[in-house]
């Protein structure tokens, strides 16, 4: 569902968005006149793969993940998203990976091309365009490490920590996961049978709990953080 608003109420002044990040009265006013709203549904697709590269995406509510479908049907899980993210920069005439929402899930919508033009005339947005840039490279680089260079249960531990340090009201003592167990196997390069033992085998070290299917606990948080070498 999509809804146009160009009011400067579609930009979310409460929260140090990337995106946004130090922009003027004036360079936030006209990012509101070229956005729109975008809601989701759980399990919804923002995009699919191989479709024109014409929108970006600012998420403000949800999570959703970011998938890339090989041409024998494989599927690697690229990054999960949360509020503040922002995705959909291409170079490409169409878009490489899709995005589908893991919960109800809102976002400002921008057409790319308004957006870049503004940028230009905006020094501070296309600092933080590059920024963010710069960050998801940064991001796919941990991300290749983790999948090279460690075993199954650190990199569930990888994981947890990123969760932590990105999802909005985690707590060691009450992390949700609204990603399925498959997400997080194609997401590090595992089988959904080996995310499962490698869970039990955190929790029957003491390192996690796991209340119920879709919240996780951490007991150690120490040992959490050794595993994922981010201490």
């Amino acid at each position: 569902m999509n809804s146009d608003n160009p009011s400067r109420g579609n930009i979310d002044f409460g929260r140090d968005y990337d995106l946004y990040r130090g922009l003027s009265e004036s360079e936030l006013g006209s990012l509101a006149d070229i956005a729109r709203l975008k809601i989701c549904s759980e399990q919804q697709y923002l995009f699919t793969q191989h479709t024109p590269a014409e929108r970006v995406f600012n998420l403000i509510t949800g999570c959703a993940l970011v998938e890339r479908m090989s041409s024998t049907g494989h599927r690697q899980v690229l990054a999960f998203l949360f509020p503040g993210d922002f995705v959909g920069l291409s170079n490409t005439e169409f878009f490489e990976y899709g995005v589908k929402t893991l919960t109800e899930f809102t976002a400002h919508e921008f057409n790319q091309q308004k957006l870049l033009a503004l940028a230009d005339s905006a020094p501070q947005l296309k600092r933080n365009i590059k920024d963010i840039s710069a960050n998801v490279l940064a991001h796919a680089l941990d991300q290749v490490y983790v999948l090279g260079q460690k075993k199954a249960d650190e990199r569930l531990c990888f994981l947890i920590v990123e969760l932590l340090q990105r999802m909005p009201g985690a707590t060691p003592e009450n992390l949700l996961l609204p990603m399925t167990r498959q997400d997080i196997a194609d997401y590090l390069g595992l089988t959904v049978e080996t995310v499962s033992r490698s869970l039990a085998k955190l929790k029957r070290d003491g390192v996690i709990s796991i209340p119920s299917r879709h919240v996780l606990r951490v007991e150690n948080l120490a040992e959490v953080l050794h595993l994922a070498d981010m201490e």
